[in-house]
């Protein structure tokens, strides 16, 4: 397929102009290789990725995390952006990422999330269009939820943290993949029980506590890492490229 077609393709399905301001969707590095016949899809580029790319001939990798999210001033392989941008073309691969396009997304990271938990009437926030609310099938202990959660993301309790009375009945759950820890006094407007995010910092968690607000911290990786399989079968069901779905473990954290 040509490379500018597959782009289109995306960009129907998943438009770069409905991310929020301060991010960075599309093509991030783009070769001189016109054609594509197999597109990794990782949710972040890293040495390891690139491995894997190149192992498997992959002419694109399709990411969530942008390449290049802050300007470059140079390309500079001491640098670690500018090292994985020098691999990248010397190896002919190109980069399209698709970041909170895809958390704003109908069907993207957000809606995914919570099919994958087993939620209902899955919404967006009234005020908030990134972040999701939905109802448990029953009402479950706080505690007996982690562990569902822990089992769907296929991620150990260990890398969670938890605010809130781990006894307390969860009926209405809000979250938001990746780092939302922002949208605390909002999913407690919304009416939501519990809160699920990432990267939630110490003064977030004393606010949902006074919210009485339980808040469940699965992760930055931990809620993303469903971009991969997400993404890989909407490009499956929408290109004729041969789509592969990175099996590189990125979690940072041991």
């Amino acid at each position: 397929m040509l490379k500018d077609k597959l782009y289109r393709i995306i960009e129907t399905v998943c438009p770069s102009d409905t991310a929020e301001e301060w991010d960075n969707c599309g093509i991030q590095l783009n070769s001189e290789y016109q054609d594509v016949e197999r597109v990794l899809v990782a949710l972040e580029i890293t040495n390891e990725v690139i491995d894997e790319a190149e192992e498997k001939n992959a002419d694109l990798i399709v990411t969530h995390h942008p390449l290049l999210f802050h300007p470059l001033k140079q390309v500079n392989d001491r640098d670690i952006t500018g090292h994985f941008v020098n691999r990248l073309i010397r190896s002919g691969i190109s980069v399209y990422s698709c970041h909170t396009s895809f958390d704003l997304l109908k069907g993207g990271n957000n809606d995914y999330l919570g099919e994958i938990l087993g939620l209902r009437e899955i919404e967006p926030f009234e005020q908030e269009a990134i972040c999701r609310k939905g109802v448990t099938p029953l009402e479950v202990r706080f505690r007996d939820f982690i562990h569902s959660v822990s089992e769907a993301l296929s991620v150990s309790e260990r890398y969670f943290q938890a605010v809130g009375d781990p006894d307390r009945n969860i009926c209405t759950v809000g979250w938001c993949t990746g780092a939302g820890g922002e949208f605390i006094s909002r999913a407690a407007e919304e009416g939501c029980d519990l809160f699920i995010t990432g990267d939630v910092k110490y003064h977030d968690a004393q606010l949902a506590k006074a919210l009485d607000l339980c808040v469940l911290d699965a992760g930055h990786y931990g809620t993303e890492k469903i971009f991969t399989d997400n993404m890989a079968e909407i490009l499956s069901r929408n290109t004729n490229c041969e789509i592969i779905k990175s099996n590189v473990d990125i979690n940072p954290f041991l």
